[in-house]
Order: C-alpha cells, then sequence, then structure tokens
C-alpha cells in the first residue's frame, strides 16, 4: 500500500493489507502492518509468515514474482487501483493482472 493506494512499486512498499475474503465476497479480518523500512525480501518474508495466498501489487520485480508464485502464492500484479477498489474487484472475482480501477 501508499496510502489508500496500491503500491506503485511492489519494493517500496511499507505497509501491507492483510484480510480474508469469505466464500460470500465479503471482507474479514482486516489489518494493516507496516515494515520498518521498504524491503522486498521482507515483504516475501511477511506474506509467507503471514500465510497469504494471493498478493494484489503493482510493479513486481520478476525474481520476486517468480519465488511468491513457487512458494504456491498466487501474484496479481500491475494494478493500479484505490486499495478499497482492488479489494472489492477481488472479492468479486473481477480482478486480474494490468486491472486498472480508477475513478467511479
Amino acid at each position: 500500500m501508499s496510502g489508500e493506494c496500491i503500491a506503485p512499486r511492489f519494493d517500496l512498499c511499507t505497509e501491507a493489507w492483510i484480510g480474508k475474503v469469505s466464500d460470500q465476497g465479503r471482507i474479514e479480518q482486516e489489518r494493516i502492518l507496516v515494515l520498518a523500512h521498504p524491503s522486498a525480501e521482507d515483504m516475501c518474508q511477511l506474506i509467507l509468515s503471514e500465510d497469504v495466498d494471493t498478493v494484489i501489487c503493482n510493479g513486481i520485480e520478476g525474481q520476486y514474482f517468480d519465488y511468491l508464485q513457487w512458494k504456491k502464492v498466487q501474484v496479481v500484479d500491475s494494478v493500479i487501483a484505490p486499495v478499497d477498489q482492488a479489494l472489492e474487484a477481488f472479492a468479486r472475482g473481477r480482478l486480474q493482472n494490468g486491472s486498472i480501477l480508477l475513478g467511479r
């Protein structure tokens, strides 16, 4: 995250929204975790330690994308959107790589 939007680069992100989407598409158990400093390695470690199964991001380097996929984490990349709009689209099964959700 970068404020209320998806961070423009994965390696510069200092906040992560962690939550659960129910089978009915409702957001549950949400919280925001803050990293001490921007770091793609630390973000990957957070993702794995929190048992995250899907990452929504923008601008992730290939090595981190491949690493997370290898660890069985789905990565939805190149998303440009406010966090709430991206989460809503994800919960409805409508978020995909390259989604741009601005100005509603």
